[in-house]
């Protein structure tokens, strides 16, 4: 039951509305309208609230039909052409269909009502000619009989039945010698029939008549039939009144005429109804039942299916009062629907220009199927071309989402397109080259990365503390590795060797060199004698001499490095050092800062170069602080450096704290000043100080 639930509250408020359409339909009842008002008012709602979620339902299939459909690019542009091509063709093609066929009825009927016309002013003029006979004939002999009449009657008839076989011609006259009306007729009626013939009322007063008629003075059971009549009376010159009526049935004849002039074939049928509006009233089914039909020119028998036919409804007069007859059932003419068959009659052959306009609209048309169909086959190609680069393009991304930036797209145009494609195999190579490049920087990084730990084992790994000294350092890179060193090299029980080194350059190169002071530093410094320290000699700027030699004559011309060594011989409290082109160091003698600049120029530009050493006499609370210049050269965001004095008043203010702190003290401040997190230089800093004797540090101010 909870998978029938829906989830949403559409779908929540669409199951409720058809419980309650359920409900509706079964329940509601009269006396439930009757004694539950409110109840069948809600069940009466539902109704027009279904039209909610309908349109709602509605429009979400039309935004899933839409998104499936138009997602493919060609769809998409099938559907485009179809709006902007398809759709205005559909409809100019309406316009021009619907009024050709409009033109097509109008021209029709008028024909067939001329070609009526044209024949039922000849049978008019045969009756007004068959008047002027008999009255010509009473002139002369105004005690004329009835049998003069007749044959005279007889005599000029035979013009009139030569082109109508089937018409009928009745005369009612005054008989001279009985002064009673008799009719006479050239077909063969009864007599009971010309006894019951009549001049039905309203003709008495016209005293003529010339058209279509309905023959509905018959007897009930006689069926009503069409007829083209002609109706004259006799005028003021003769002393025997007659009448003549002449009517000529709408018979096969009188169709095979029409046809003959129309070139169409037709049939006549009665109790025809209008069905529907506009083209429907004039288009007729081609079920006509067979009973209606009363004359017919097609071959086919009156059984079989006809053809798609045009209804011309004829609106005749009725013979009995004289009104016209709008009655939809009224008998109806019906004519074949056939284009060919009504041009090949408007452009016969006898006509020249009629053939030579037919040949011009033929052309026309022609030529027109084949720009339409040129049209079409061009469209196609474009559109073609175009889906085809978006596939291979798509195709192409395929690819490129797995992984495989080989593929490449063909080109097979110079056109827009065709850049297209050949600027996606431009991207993919460009890719598939920064891949590789990524995959080279990435396994540099990892060398580096090695590199940096193998770096970071060259430091020292722990403080060192050689009896009443107490040291601390850092070395911070610029980037993953350094070019700036630090070193505390432990000679003998009471002797510790402090090294600092700045490396020209950055990266690899200067790590690789600080590799190789460090190594060759350390070589030099096993290989001192601890006698001469008591002797001394010159052991700290011979140790930087050696230095200077071995990195001149391995290294390039343009490497070399600044240098600060200093040797601490504890059990003399004495600091022996040489600075070779380094940023002095600070030391720190009570209230007095001096800067250790005894030695020479920097290691690894000259051969031989002589370096001078000096002796400083150390006491209890003496800081000593070497630096490299990434320290002091660290700007912030207004260009401004960090500067020594700065770092002399840091050193002041935490003098009383231990070389470690110190150390944290100097790297918070520095980095705190520097406005970028990526530096410009190696930052390595060195700190040493004399404990007392106890082991106990001291506040220098407080001892000043």
């Amino acid at each position: 039951m909870r998978r029938l639930i829906p989830k949403s509250r559409m779908g929540k408020f669409t199951l409720a509305l058809i419980v309650l359409w359920v409900l509706k339909t079964v329940f509601l009842t009269p006396q439930i309208r009757y004694y539950e008002p409110r109840l069948a008012l809600l069940l009466d709602l539902v109704g027009p609230l279904i039209a909610i979620p309908v349109i709602y339902y509605f429009w979400k299939l039309f935004k899933y039909s839409r998104s499936k459909l138009l997602w493919k690019i060609r769809r998409r542009l099938f559907v485009t052409y179809f709006f902007i091509g398809a759709v205005p063709i559909v409809i100019i093609i309406g316009i021009f269909y619907f009024s050709a066929l409009l033109f097509y009825y109008q021209l029709s009927y008028f024909l067939i009502s001329n070609q009526i016309g044209i024949h039922a002013s000849q049978i008019h003029a045969f009756n007004l000619s068959l008047r002027e006979g008999l009255i010509q004939k009473i002139i002369e002999n105004p005690h004329s009989t009835a049998a003069a009449l007749k044959e005279e009657l007889d005599a000029d008839t035979k013009y009139l039945l030569g082109q109508y076989p089937s018409a009928s011609i009745f005369l009612r006259f005054q008989d001279p010698a009985t002064n009673k009306f008799e009719t006479y007729s050239n077909q063969n009626y009864s007599k009971e029939q010309l006894d019951e013939y009549s001049v039905p009322q309203w003709l008495e007063n016209e005293g003529f008549f010339n058209g279509l008629a309905i023959e509905d003075s018959n007897p009930e059971n006689a069926e009503p039939r069409l007829f083209l009549k002609s109706f004259v009376s006799s005028d003021f010159r003769t002393d025997v009144p007659f009448t003549i009526e002449v009517s000529v049935p709408f018979d096969h004849y009188l169709l095979s005429r029409l046809k003959a002039a129309l070139g169409q074939d037709l049939l006549l049928a009665n109790h025809v109804e209008r069905r529907g509006q506009g083209l429907s009233v004039m288009l007729q089914n081609t079920d006509i039942l067979p009973e209606n039909i009363l004359e017919s020119t097609f071959e086919t028998e009156r059984s079989k299916m006809l053809p798609r036919l045009w209804s011309i409804f004829l609106f005749p007069t009725s013979w009995t009062n004289g009104m016209e007859i709008k009655s939809y059932n009224s008998n109806v003419l019906i004519v074949e629907l056939s284009i060919p068959k009504l041009m090949q009659n408007l452009y016969r052959d006898e006509s020249e220009i009629g053939k030579t306009i037919l040949s011009y609209l033929q052309a026309t048309v022609i030529f027109f199927l084949l720009v339409e169909i040129a049209s079409l086959v061009i469209g196609i190609l474009l559109t073609k071309s175009i889906t085809n680069a978006v596939y291979n393009l798509d195709r192409g991304t395929e690819f490129i989402k797995r992984g495989d930036f080989s593929h490449r797209i063909i080109v097979r145009s110079e056109d827009q397109l065709g850049s297209l494609a050949a600027s996606f195999n431009q991207m993919t190579e460009y890719i598939q080259r920064l891949v590789k490049e990524r995959v080279q920087k990435d396994r540099l990084e990892r060398e580096l990365e090695i590199a940096k730990e193998v770096q970071e084992q060259l430091f020292p790994k722990q403080v060192s503390r050689m009896g009443r000294m107490d040291v601390a350092g850092i070395c911070l890179p610029a980037r993953i590795v350094s070019g700036d060193y630090f070193d505390f090299l432990p000679i003998g029980i009471n002797s510790l060797g402090l090294a600092v080194g700045d490396i020209c350059g950055k990266g690899i190169s200067a790590a690789l060199l600080m590799a190789n002071l460090q190594a060759t530093l350390r070589s030099n410094v096993l290989n001192l004698i601890p006698g001469d320290l008591r002797n001394g000699e010159k052991s700290v700027a011979e140790v930087v001499e050696r230095l200077n030699n071995q990195i001149f004559a391995y290294t390039a011309a343009n490497k070399f490095a600044t240098f600060f060594y200093a040797l601490y011989d504890d059990s003399q409290q004495t600091l022996t050092y040489c600075n070779a082109g380094h940023n002095p160091p600070l030391f720190f003698n009570g209230n007095q800062v001096q800067r250790l600049r005894a030695g020479g120029t920097v290691v690894g530009v000259f051969a031989d170069s002589k370096y001078d050493q000096e002796t400083i006499k150390l006491n209890s609370g003496d800081l000593l602080v070497a630096y490299t210049d990434g320290i002091v050269e660290s700007m912030n965001e207004y260009a401004e450096e960090f500067g020594e004095s700065r770092l002399i008043q840091l050193i002041q203010e935490n003098r009383h704290l231990s070389a470690n702190e110190i150390k944290e003290k100097i790297v918070e401040g520095v980095l705190s000043w520097t406005f970028t997190e990526e530096r410009d230089d190696d930052m390595t800093l060195l700190v040493a100080r004399i404990i007392s004797p106890s082991g106990v540090l001291e506040n220098p101010q407080s001892k000043a």
